[in-house]
Formats: C-alpha cells, structure tokens, sequence
C-alpha cells in the first residue's frame, strides 16, 4: 500500500508586527518581508504544537514525530506532554528532531518511512531586538499525518545531501546569530539545494517545467527567492509556498507551513518540491504528487495569516520582555 499525506493543518501565534512598525523604530527594516507573527504571553512551541496537531486527523498513529529548536523546557521531550493532551501517550514511538531548521522535513521523512505517524514541527527563533537577525524571525507550526489510508498527497522522488560548511547561522543559548558571510552563504545554499533537487526530480522522473508548486527554505528572503530561480523555477511555482513575507521564519516549521499553503493551492494531480536546508551543511528535497483525496482537505493557512492581530512595536516589545 502506498504511504503519503493523509491530513494536514497549521497553527500560527495570535499576533503580528509590520515592516511599518519597525521602520518608524528603527529607521529601517532588514527583513524584506511585510510582517512576522509573534507570539502572546501564554504561547511557545508546545502550545503551538499542540493546536496544529489538534486540527489534523491521525489514526493508528505508530510513530509521533516533532520538531523544534525551541522546545520551552531544554533537555526534556516535547513528545511528552504534547502525547499527553493528544491521547497519544503509552506505547508509542516518539523521535524528536532540532539540531538544524531542517529538522522540520527529517521529522516528515520519518514517519514516512516507518509508514505511520503524526509529524509536528513548532518553532520560533529569537536573536536581541537591537540586531537585523531578529526582523524575520517569527513563529509557527505544522502538523501532518501519515499513512496508507487514502493519501492525499504522495512521495514520488526524494532525495539527501551532507557536507562540511561553515555554517553561517546558528543558535547559542536560544538566540540566533547571523555571520552575514553574503555570497558565501549563497553558494553554500545553492550546492546543497541543487544537488537534492536534481536527485529528487530524477527520482520522481520529472523536470523542473512539471512542478507545479516549489517550496524552499526562508530563513533569508533574497536566498531563498534567488536561489529558487537559479536552480528554474518561476515566481508561478515558488509563489503559493512562500510564507515568509506574511509570517516571517519559523524555523523548522516553516517547510512544512509552505508546503501546507501549497496543498492548499494546489489540485488532484499537482506536483509540488519542498525542500529543506540546514547550516552545517545538508538539504533534503521531496516531490509529491496529490491525489483526488486532496478535495476534502484544506488547511486554511491564507486565512490563518490574516486572522492575526497588529501590535505597534512598543507592545511588542513588551511582550517579549513578558515572554522570556
């Protein structure tokens, strides 16, 4: 029996702050994008995990799959209490992923491998208000099941790569810090995106011209643009999955949330590549095709981003002070 999608939804924090926000504070507004989600007092990864999981439909549920690099209790699981609320918990396999903002799509690969299973990425990255790393960062989660009982959506190609690279981004002591290494990085980002999504496409037997939706990581809004049309895809294909000019980055979730507003998009019979990068340096790509299943599911992620609610950015700030 073929393994694929079988349900698919999203959750986002209760609020947003503009690009006009920050401009009027700071004079500027490194981003590129139009605004982020933050989240409230009473909200962090495992909250935002939990409400995605809870939207989506998961039977027979092997393998429960998460991933976060901000997990609000390091060195405990998430897995716990979010098995807890879920009634999951029990005898239950569980794997947890968030060395890399790739962990969002090895946690998806997972579970398609063991064939069934509940996937959950939830994250949001943090740096200090007084630096451009921190303008894109914003919040988010996805949740997927998995199994046999009519697919939605199903793997035809994937692919992986690894390497040694210096990575330019990374996160110490739950903040996350940008080299801005400029065309250094790009190249990285590049090689390791080119090599899987060649092996991918090869794998599904398929070219560029037959996706239909490409959805790449976002961490760097001009990277991620750039990088898509240098490897031949259009503004047609990239554009329904590009979430990072209304959300921000959301870390390991933000894959997943792309490709969820892909699906959302998409018809019976579409094509879409998702891709996923993680400093160090390695990528994984998949290509999916949708089936007639797809119908009967919609995840709502465009309507999810215009239910948030403005801050100006005193309120926000404050809200950080709050929150950490």
């Amino acid at each position: 029996m073929t393994v694929g999608i079988t349900d698919y939804g999203v959750s986002l924090p209760s609020y947003h702050v503009t690009a006009d926000e920050y401009e009027q504070v700071w004079g500027r507004f490194a981003a590129r994008i139009d605004r982020k989600t933050v989240l409230a007092y009473d909200e962090d990864a495992l909250t935002m995990a939990t409400d995605a999981a809870r939207t989506v439909e998961a039977d027979d549920v092997e393998t429960l799959a998460v991933a976060t690099t901000a997990n609000p209790q390091v060195g405990t699981l998430v897995s716990g209490p979010l098995s807890r609320t879920l009634g999951l918990d029990g005898a239950r396999r569980t794997v947890e992923f968030g060395s890399s903002w790739k962990a969002g799509l090895e946690a998806l690969d997972t579970a398609l491998s063991f064939g069934s299973g509940l996937v959950v990425a939830s994250d949001a990255p943090d740096a200090p208000r007084d630096e451009d790393t921190e303008h894109i960062l914003g919040a988010g989660a996805a949740a997927f099941a998995v199994g046999t009982e009519d697919p939605l959506a199903t793997v035809e190609g994937s692919a992986h790569y690894v390497d040694a690279y210096l990575p330019a981004k990374f996160q110490t002591d739950g903040n996350v810090t940008d080299l801005s290494l400029g065309g250094y990085t790009t190249e990285g980002f590049v090689e390791a995106l080119s090599a899987v999504v060649a092996d991918a496409l090869g794998d599904a037997g398929c070219t560029t011209d037959d996706i239909d939706y490409a959805v790449f990581p976002q961490d760097d809004v001009k990277m991620s643009w750039r990088g898509g049309g240098r490897l031949g895809f259009d503004a047609d294909q990239m554009g329904a999955g590009f979430v990072v000019k209304r959300m921000g980055f959301a870390g390991t979730a933000s894959p997943l949330v792309g490709l969820a507003a892909a699906l959302d998009e998409a018809d019976p019979g579409s094509r879409i590549l998702v891709t996923g990068y993680g400093y160090g340096h390695g990528a994984s790509a998949f290509v999916l095709e949708t089936t007639p299943a797809l119908d009967d599911t919609h995840a709502g992620v465009d309507e999810k981003l215009n239910s948030t609610e403005p801050l100006r950015y005193a309120e926000y700030t404050r809200l950080q002070e709050v929150s950490n």
